[in-house]
């Protein structure tokens, strides 16, 4: 064998034997112990179904854009993303986004394409970004102690909505709730017989005892 071919045919052989290709759970261990995924990380994930990095605190455009690909997802480490990553995020069938705080309405406008999304992390949104969000058939918005009018009237459009965070609710909300299929309104503390009346239009409620047996009263009448 001609030496100019025979050198570049061991060198590669030997890059080959010494570098071993990781396979998606040992880079799910190394993202959840370091908080970062690489390019090629990334990509590699990129091609399974679903797939959980909650400990992953930091992310590039690049990367977003291979986890798009996964139909179900958990990234619930990030604290903040960008507008073009909320975009790459639109592709995603059900998302968790738990540790955002804050989003733009750009993002939400984005993410309102999700199937199921999961904002717990949220403490307020905006009107605009609670009709951006009414197409989303599953959503979990259990950070919000409290919603506007015009923000039930858009979130009464959800098919399964959870509100967990929610010490009172209006007449006018309890209203809106009454096409949701499945609503969960665990942190309310009392309703009157009127709101229960409304809520009682929904499939299913899930509420603290007293608060379901208000509401099933009705149900059953």
């Amino acid at each position: 064998m001609n030496m100019h071919f025979a050198i570049p045919l061991i060198i590669a052989g030997l890059v080959f034997l010494g570098c071993k290709v990781q396979t998606p759970r040992e880079i799910i261990q190394e993202v959840d112990t370091t908080g970062k995924i690489t390019d090629t990380q990334a990509e590699r994930l990129g091609e399974l179904s679903e797939l959980y990095l909650n400990r992953l605190t930091s992310i590039n455009d690049s990367q977003v854009e291979s986890l798009s690909k996964v139909g179900s997802l958990g990234l619930n480490g990030l604290t903040s993303i960008t507008d073009v990553q909320a975009e790459s995020l639109s592709k995603v069938r059900s998302l968790g986004l738990n540790g955002l705080t804050t989003i733009t309405d750009v993002q939400a406008e984005s993410l309102g394409a999700a199937r199921v999304l999961s904002l717990n992390g949220l403490t307020s949104i905006t009107d605009s970004q609670a009709e951006s969000l009414s197409d989303v058939g599953n959503l979990a918005l259990n950070g919000l102690t409290s919603i506007t009018d015009v923000q039930a009237e858009s979130l009464g459009k959800v098919n399964v909505l959870s509100l967990n965070g929610l010490g009172s609710i209006t007449e006018v909300q309890a209203k809106c709730f009454r096409k949701v299929r499945v609503l969960w309104l665990h942190g309310l503390g009392s309703i009157t017989d009127e709101q229960a009346k409304c809520l009682s239009e929904a499939w299913v409620v899930y509420a603290p005892a007293s608060v379901r047996k208000q509401i099933d009263n009705f149900k059953n009448q």
